[in-house]
């Protein structure tokens, strides 16, 4: 299989809780990462990013020791690496300021990878790639479109500090896409939520029976996959197959130390698309994605290579 992964790299300082300091290159080389540990032999997976020259040999260092994974659609930034600073409290709720904003990735740089399997879009800094060339992609790409809401659901203010919202015109980014996934926060906000407080405590979202309904009304707009992941909670899928809806709820992995969940929501996703493409099964990609994330929250920052060799079972 053959898979692109569309979205910035940055370059993370991380504040956690316990006053330890991260500094590490994040963004989409938490998909990739994951990814190419997950993959088969043979398999590629095409980071399509931005990044700066003073950051570019360290990307290499990090890629290059990972066989599957192919730096030709990472193009240098003459506005340097998009950099972000992330806060933890003592809940590891987050507060992350953008200090580098360089802007959409381009078209051009894009369709040279319209004819892999599957393209993977995790918006990193919530202007990743333009609604105008997202349809473009969407009218020539050839295999499986999945899309992570995250941070298309933050705005930036002027200071770049990302602020909880619900774009206008999220309706015209799913539609776009077979596959959406988007965390329980990400869900209330598009559900109706309407302010910071309510996704924070009660919103419209709450049991598991909410949860499905909502992504039903997804797979109304054009997917045919929808997943929740919910944290602790665990992930709720919902999915058409065979002229009916259907769904599937999963308790979450126990994880015996909470390090950094930085990363989890691009693990899960790295996982779920590897499963899909080769089973075809929301369900059993379900199941793959919510083990790789339970792994990846038990490691701070970037994950060494071949941290995730045997979660595939």
């Amino acid at each position: 299989m053959r898979i692109g992964i569309i979205g910035l790299i940055n370059h993370d300082t991380i504040f956690m809780a316990g006053g330890r300091r991260i500094q590490d290159l994040g963004g989409i080389l938490y998909n990739t990462t994951v990814m190419a540990d997950l993959v088969g032999d043979g398999d590629r997976v095409y980071p399509i990013s931005r990044i700066g020259a003073e950051c570019y040999d360290a990307m290499r260092a990090i890629l290059d020791s990972r066989p599957a994974a192919s730096t030709r659609g990472v193009a240098l930034s003459r506005k340097g690496t998009s950099r972000n600073r992330i806060r933890y409290d003592g809940a590891l709720e987050k507060v992350e300021q953008l200090t580098n904003h360089v802007g959409p990735i381009p078209l051009e740089q894009i369709e040279p990878f319209l004819d892999l399997d599957a393209l993977l879009v995790n918006f990193i800094v919530g202007d990743d790639i333009s609604l105008k060339n997202m349809e473009t992609i969407r009218g020539s790409a050839s295999g499986l479109l999945y899309l992570d809401v995250h941070n298309l659901c933050l705005g930036i203010d002027a200071e770049g500090y990302r602020r909880r919202r619900a774009p206008a015109d999220w309706r015209r980014w799913i539609e776009m896409f077979d596959v959406v996934q988007m965390n329980e926060v990400e869900a209330r906000l598009l559900a109706g939520a309407g302010n910071e407080a309510a996704t924070a405590s009660r919103g419209p979202l709450e049991a598991e029976d909410d949860f499905i309904a909502f992504g039903r009304s997804i797979t109304t707009l054009g997917p045919s996959v929808c997943t929740v992941t919910r944290g602790a909670l665990g992930p709720v899928t919902v999915y058409r197959e065979d002229n009916s809806v259907k769904s599937v709820v999963i308790p979450s992995v126990p994880v015996t130390e909470m390090v950094d969940t930085t990363g989890c929501g691009d693990a899960f996703a790295a996982g779920f698309v590897t499963e899909y493409l080769a089973s075809k099964d929301p369900a059993r990609a379900t199941r793959l994605a919510n083990r790789v994330a339970s792994v990846n929250c038990t490691v701070a920052g970037l994950p060494e290579r071949g941290t995730f060799d045997d979660v595939r079972i």
